[in-house]
């Protein structure tokens, strides 16, 4: 499974350079698949998306046709 950053986190920027620096750590090391040996065409990755802050409550209001 692989996580990627969400567009619904709002990050103060110390919070989105040390989030963006994870990920380019993860980038430039060694994958996974590699590290256990795994056959890349054997292997099937998941991308879910990585929810660092919470999200705004958010106000709907119902239209009526």
């Amino acid at each position: 499974m692989e996580k990627y950053i969400s567009e619904d986190n709002e990050l103060p920027l110390k919070e989105r350079i040390i989030v963006k620096f994870h990920f380019w750590l993860k980038g430039i090391s060694l994958s996974e698949e590699r590290g256990f040996g795994l056959d890349p065409s054997n292997v099937t990755v998941e991308k879910f998306p990585l929810m660092v802050g919470t999200i705004p409550n958010l106000r709907l209001k119902r239209v009526e046709d």
